[in-house]
């Protein structure tokens, strides 16, 4: 996870967001949108640990999201919301501890930036933080269900689940790369402009994780002790991030 670098700063200050303001001297300075998405995902996922198994078993075969049962339509899943909500449900469910730390930790990493831009700090406190807290919701289960219709489209009749918060935590990842390494951010997120999909640091990082996912399909299997990995949801979640994150900040400012 590449850092952004930024300019000494007082040890006191406050810094302006298109929500408000944030302090920076709080010890865990995490959005609490990105902390509850967290807090969430791992109530669920040792709930389900600890729960019945039969009802825990039919909890996960609901919420997995298995292509050949998607395409199957609304009718043959008894209705529409038994049909589209896997294309969240999926995202809320790890196959194991070490699947859901991995995810837990990037979404950590990446979704507290992305928040912090949306101005999505103290949402219970004012309408402008709230409105970036639902949009930041927005973006990451959009990224989920983007890289849930690409695994879709490239599995349509293999009888698999897709479960993991992997597309869109790798959306959170897309749509940092779009302002991460301008520099202009050092200024603050009212004076810094997105870097262009054809600049260096965007076709750089999208070569890289493009490459990784490469390495999945490759060695995927033996890197994550015999468990597939969803190389497909990652970069469908990751291009919907890279080209739509700027979208979602815009909503922020003509919200202001």
């Amino acid at each position: 996870m590449p850092k952004m670098s930024e300019a000494p700063r007082p040890q006191s200050y406050k810094l302006r967001r298109p929500g408000g303001e944030v302090d920076r001297n709080r010890v865990f300075n995490v959005p609490g949108v990105v902390l509850g998405v967290v807090v969430t995902t791992v109530a669920i996922f040792f709930l389900l640990r600890i729960a019945p198994e039969r009802p825990a078993q039919i909890i996960e075969f609901t919420a997995a999201l298995s292509p050949p049962r998607f395409i199957a339509g609304p009718e043959q899943n008894g209705g529409w919301l038994r049909w589209l909500s896997p294309l969240i449900g999926h995202m809320f469910l790890h196959a194991n501890l070490p699947h859901i730390l991995f995810n837990c930790l990037w979404l950590l990493a990446f979704g507290a930036p992305i928040a912090r831009r949306l101005g999505a700090d103290n949402a219970p406190r004012s309408f402008g933080a709230f409105f970036g807290a639902s949009l930041f919701l927005s973006f990451y289960l959009l990224s989920g269900i983007a890289g849930a219709l690409v695994f879709i489209g490239v599995h349509p009749n293999e009888y698999t689940f897709l479960v993991g918060a992997s597309g869109g935590v790798s959306g959170l990842l897309g749509g940092l790369v779009r302002f991460a390494f301008n520099r202009t951010t050092l200024l603050g997120p009212e004076h810094a402009k997105f870097s262009p999909l054809l600049s260096r640091p965007v076709i750089t990082w999208t070569i890289i994780v493009t490459l990784m996912n490469v390495a999945v399909v490759a060695f995927g299997g033996a890197l994550a002790g015999g468990m597939n990995i969803a190389w497909e949801a990652h970069l469908g979640g990751y291009f919907f991030g890279l080209f739509t994150y700027p979208l979602f900040e815009r909503l922020v400012r003509n919200s202001d």
